[in-house]
């Protein structure tokens, strides 16, 4: 990846069969090279003397470069050994993908052809995400030179100079020999002149200061490589980088996921706080639209070039979507955690007016007389029917369960969310005055109200002691089950020693860490499986946020345990951290297990390795 371009191949290296091109491929996998949120090329078939190369070996490299090994059977050779091998190269740029293919061989002399089959289809990602690939499109322009395809302001060119002919093919003819390779390129070129929000950011990379040894140097190598090729910038605002959620599904601007990769890679990288940060106070809600859940000051949730559209999960969402009730008061702390630090004062002081914004909504949203049994607290509620219905990270529809395995109603009030919001409050108190801004006094008021009202409301007992519930209901009854929501609350400020001490107890216990991460959602609950999306899962970016909360409080010892867990998961996954992995313990099995559906790479889980890596005594 380099965004806003990425290439997907399968895992065999080759890019074109499964879900490809109406060719009836399995539904949900798919190959290809997208830019933003369109696959503009489905089909890149690669023969050599008619014979397709077996594959021996995917590699990818740091800087966006993927090498594909692979040996061609059909051509024999003076033994039993394979005689011919072809790599290939593919190197990406934003906007630009370079091929190069090397045939090499053992024999004396090989008259050889590469011939690679090309073919386009422009279909949409919402598409792709329901397994409905289009059928190819014929070319709208070819030379001997090139082939361009065109649509709606889209347009692709391959190029390969004097290679191009019939059938959308590119051929080189010449000969191969002992220690003569023949080489040959081609280049895909991409852009997106019509509805594009999405551009390519500023060239600049996030680095630490010393590398560690092992595998969590390798962990850190891989993560830093990872977020390099997420950075985005907006049409809006190209000149503020901010880190896609992941790929491929969530490869645009998210308020959440943005500012919590934003905030865990703020002490390597505060140019990315200042650019995620502007990039979303260019959106910031100006006015009511229940369809876009919009409401003046509020940070919006994802931004789209047109309306995404999910039949299967009745979703219906507006190009820029508001449907969170976390993005603002995140997007306020990432601005006071960037004051303090310093840097990016310029940026920091421009936002003010921003904040002034986001810190009145943070007030109305808590004085919201809607919600009778949670007034006092930030809560949610779907008016549109076709929105998200759970509008915090756990979003799915069964995240939000009591211990029983019933579904809460809303309008649901998270505990995350009310630390959030404390933090929030608090600490936009403390730049307001910094700055001379004011309004810091109701916003402590409002905090100083928040925290004594969680204390009475969120923390209830079971057998194994006091903790604060997921969350309260429509009816202001507490979510009666352990979940790793808890963790969030860590590090900011709502909870007193006391309890803070209680739910790092109860965070390290086997009902809620698995020995290489947090559940989601404890082990006792009648709703909990290992590998469901959001109750019993584990999340890499959950446990790092536990981890930042636990140094925080100064629980160092325990956040080395669950940084140790997830670094011993990362091994499973080629010293990388996917989005999610299964919640099968360390003792059902010695190595983490795979979710099937799991993005990688996810920026805020591909940023948790710089919290590892402070938490492991690193210096970053």
């Amino acid at each position: 990846m380099a965004a806003p371009t990425q290439v997907w191949l399968d895992a065999d290296g080759r890019l074109g069969g499964a879900g490809g091109g109406g060719d009836g491929g399995q539904p949900g996998w798919f190959t290809g090279l997208l830019h933003g949120d369109t696959r503009m090329l489905c089909r890149a078939e690669v023969t050599v003397n008619g014979f397709a190369p077996e594959p021996a070996t995917v590699e990818a490299s740091p800087g966006g470069v993927l090498r594909v090994r692979g040996l061609v059977r059909g051509i024999e050779g003076p033994t039993e050994d394979p005689a011919v091998e072809l790599l290939q190269t593919w190197t990406v740029t934003p906007g630009a993908v370079r091929v190069a293919l090397r045939l090499s061989t053992s024999l004396e002399a090989l008259d050889a052809e590469i011939e690679v089959r090309l073919a386009a289809d422009f279909t949409d990602m919402a598409a792709i995400r329901l397994g409905r690939f289009r059928d190819p499109l014929p070319p709208s322009a070819a030379d001997d030179s090139s082939l361009r395809w065109a649509e709606d302001g889209k347009t692709l060119t391959i190029a390969a100079p004097g290679r191009v002919g019939p059938g959308e093919r590119l051929t080189w003819r010449g000969t191969a020999g002992r220690g003569a390779p023949l080489t040959a390129e081609w280049q895909a070129v991409l852009s997106d002149d019509g509805d594009a929000v999405l551009a390519a950011p500023p060239s600049t990379t996030a680095r630490v200061q010393r590398r560690p040894e092992g595998a969590l140097g390798l962990l850190l190598d891989n993560a830093l490589d990872e977020l390099n090729g997420l950075r985005l910038a907006t049409r809006t605002a190209p000149d503020a980088p901010f880190l896609a959620a992941g790929a491929p599904w969530y490869f645009t601007l998210f308020g959440r996921d943005s500012l919590w990769a934003a905030r865990l890679l703020l002490p390597v990288d505060t140019g990315l706080a200042a650019g995620t940060l502007r990039a979303l106070a260019a959106y910031q809600g100006t006015g009511t639209d229940p369809a876009a859940a919009e409401e003046p000051g509020k940070i919006l949730h994802e931004l789209r070039a047109k309306e995404l559209v999910l039949e299967s999960q009745s979703l219906r969402l507006p190009p820029v979507y508001f449907g969170a009730v976390d993005s603002t008061p995140l997007w306020l702390c990432l601005l006071a955690e960037l004051g303090r630090t310093g840097a990016e004062d310029a940026a920091v002081r421009a936002l003010l007016p921003n904040a002034a914004r986001a810190a009145q909504w943070l007030l109305a949203a808590g004085a919201a007389t809607d919600n009778t049994a949670n007034r006092g607290f930030l809560s949610y509620l779907d008016t549109s029917g076709h929105g998200l219905s759970n509008q915090g990270w756990k979003d799915s529809r069964d995240a939000m369960q009591f211990r029983d395995g019933r579904q809460a109603d809303g309008p649901i009030a998270l505990a995350e969310v009310q630390g959030y919001a404390y933090q929030a409050a608090v600490a936009t108190a403390d730049l307001f005055d910094a700055y001379g801004e004011p309004g810091a006094a109701e916003l402590r008021d409002f905090a100083a109200a928040l925290r004594q009202q969680f204390r009475e409301r969120f923390w209830v007992e079971d057998d194994g002691g006091r903790f604060p519930a997921i969350a309260l209901d429509g009816h202001g009854e507490a979510l009666d089950i352990p979940g790793s929501n808890m963790g969030h609350l860590l590090g900011t400020g709502l909870l007193d020693p006391d309890e803070a001490r209680l739910v790092a107890d109860r965070l390290l216990s086997p009902e809620l860490f698995s020995g290489y991460g947090l559940h989601t959602l404890s082990r006792r609950a009648a709703g909990f499986w290992p590998f469901s999306y959001h109750c019993g899962s584990v999340w890499s970016h959950d446990t790092a946020i536990a981890v930042r909360g636990l140094l925080g409080e100064g629980f160092t010892a325990e956040a080395q345990v669950l940084a140790g867990g997830l670094l011993a998961a990362a091994g499973a996954f080629g010293n990388r951290l996917p989005e999610l992995f299964a919640g099968v313990s360390t003792a059902e099995s010695g190595q983490a297990v795979p979710y099937p559906a799991s993005c990688h790479p996810q920026a805020w889980s591909s940023a948790s390795a710089v919290v590892l890596a402070q938490a492991l005594g690193a210096a970053v």
